[in-house]
């Protein structure tokens, strides 16, 4: 028997709906809308490619070597931008020092031609050289020029001499500076300056000015992500030994009850997918190496142990399909019903339609949670290069991820994993509260403090994500799942901005809908009997 849905079941959640849509709207929406308006200085950011033709020009000139090739990528500082936004000086960062010291930059890998290496960071909204590192020249070995070059490098950047009493050569052989009365919160400017050799005269081979948080502040933070990598690795063994593991010997056992076709289509799109997804976001990988190069045959190797990698996810998915269908139709509750099924089209396009108000109510939910936690544990979130939308190279196909984390993780958490503890504890409560526990841990790599922010947050929406699957059903939960996520992505990619991001979110905006229409066209076309 389908899982039931009253062609009026959609008004028990409409004024509901309403509500989270409104709080969403101006707890999130809003008020980043208003900064755009009313800001007084422009925040559009730069292509990728002039901040490439910036940083040649400036090697050329800067080194007297031309440049070879050249690949951009997006950095971040997230100890400072943590920082700012804990202690809510953000604002006030951005008004007085991103101009000169931004946290948030364009980092260019350069090859040049004498074969040496350069990184330049070019500002993302004034097109400034912001700083930069070149490797192709001799450290100067002379403490004393180091010093006093360094001191008169400062001095064309805008410090006065009075400010930059506070020296010493690091490890590098680098000039650090501590220039007086640059000082936000606890936090204070660093200065680094690299001096070198080139034809016995000195170069500047290394400008990096950043605000340093305070130490306690960073030993927190490092802290908090030691604790939140051991409880992702907690959640990947529930990935590794129940979701692929299990699932294959439970959809053995449960065969009669359901065929190993279920689910074979699915997962074969959102290998693909997810597969492609991931290698769309390999800058965010390179932007973890920071300033160490990587060759072509090591990004290569990257790529490939990245796919292969994948594809257990993609078997993990395909067999909690499998397993998860047949254990709910053994106990006469296919609540994943098939397009055989009598009643299959209606059921898919009335999921949809409820599907959109869940979305709605799950974000009123999920601002309200995030605000609750700022209050009562002082939660604050801060930037990660590697999850930046300015690290994906085709961005408008960003929100495929959320069919691919519909799909995959209402199949492993919802679908088998529901499924598997009742028949454990016999108990729906338990059976619900451990795989949402466990879904939950896999999200607490996201730049988010303290690290149980997201922890108490999934919780509470998985636990509705699974009363709508027990409700309503598989396909109600995966439509609301990527109808959630379509959403969030969509809202990113109009932030971003760009004819070809805004079509492409109110494209995914609108997909379920097309998708469902299609479905239930077909099946009504050819009549299937039960």
């Amino acid at each position: 028997m389908i899982p039931s849905i009253n062609p009026h079941d959609w008004k028990k959640f409409l004024w509901a709906a309403v509500a989270g849509a409104i709080i969403f709207f101006f707890t999130q929406i809003g008020p980043a809308a208003s900064d755009q308006l009313f800001s007084s200085s422009t925040t559009e950011v730069i292509a990728k490619s002039e901040a490439a033709l910036t940083a040649e020009e400036f090697a050329k000139q800067q080194f007297g070597v031309s440049v070879s090739s050249a690949h951009t990528i997006y950095q971040t500082d997230s100890l400072a931008n943590g920082y700012f936004s804990k202690e809510d000086l953000l604002g006030t960062y951005e008004k007085k020092y991103d101009a000169k010291f931004p946290t948030d930059t364009f980092q260019v890998n350069l090859d040049l031609e004498d074969g040496s290496k350069a990184y330049v960071y070019v500002h993302m909204t004034n097109g400034s050289i912001a700083g930069w590192h070149w490797l192709g020249a001799e450290t100067a070995a002379n403490g004393n020029l180091v010093e006093t070059s360094a001191k008169d490098f400062a001095v064309t950047k805008g410090f006065r001499s009075e400010e930059l009493d506070s020296l010493y050569i690091n490890d590098d052989g680098d000039a650090v500076l501590h220039p007086d009365g640059y000082k936000l919160g606890d936090a204070s400017l660093e200065l680094i300056v690299g001096v070198g050799v080139v034809k016995d005269k000195a170069v500047i081979t290394r400008y990096k000015p950043a605000f340093q948080a305070p130490a306690e502040y960073i030993t927190y933070v490092e802290g908090q992500k030691k604790t939140g990598s051991a409880l992702s690795v907690i959640s990947l063994i529930y990935m590794c030994f129940i979701s692929l593991v299990l699932s294959i010997i439970y959809a053995i056992l449960y065969r009669k009850h359901t065929t190993f076709k279920r689910g074979l289509f699915i997962s074969l799109v959102f290998i693909v997918f997810y597969i492609y997804n991931n290698l769309n976001v390999m800058d965010g990988i390179l932007a973890t190496f920071g300033e160490q190069s990587r060759s072509d045959a090591e990004m290569n190797a990257t790529i490939i142990i990245t796919v292969v990698l994948l594809i257990p996810v993609g078997l993990a998915v395909y067999f909690a399909l499998v397993a998860g269908d047949g254990m709910w139709r053994s106990q006469k509750r296919p609540l994943w019903p098939g397009f055989r099924e009598r009643g299959y089209g209606d059921h898919v396009w009335r999921s949809v339609g409820l599907s959109y108000l869940f979305a709605a109510i799950i974000l009123g939910c999920q601002a309200v949670i995030m605000i609750a936690m700022k209050f009562i544990a002082g939660s604050w979130a801060t930037s990660d290069a590697t999850q930046s939308s300015y690290n994906t190279n085709m961005l408008w196909l960003m929100p495929m991820m959320a069919w691919c984390a519909a799909i995959s993780e209402e199949a492993i958490f919802r679908l088998f994993g529901i499924a598997f503890f009742k028949k454990w504890f016999k108990n729906t409560f338990i059976a619900t509260l451990i795989p949402t526990v466990m879904w939950a841990l896999g999200h607490v790599g996201y730049p988010i403090f303290p690290f149980y922010t997201r922890i108490v947050e999934l919780v509470i929406l998985g636990t509705v994500f699974c009363l709508i699957f027990l409700r309503y059903g598989f396909i109600t939960a995966v439509f609301t799942h990527a109808i959630l996520d379509s959403l969030i992505m969509g809202f990113e990619l109009v932030s971003v901005g760009g004819g070809l991001n805004i079509t492409a979110a109110l494209i995914y905006a609108v997909l379920p809908v097309i998708i469902a229409w299609v479905i239930r066209y077909w099946h009504n076309r050819r009549h299937i009997p039960v």
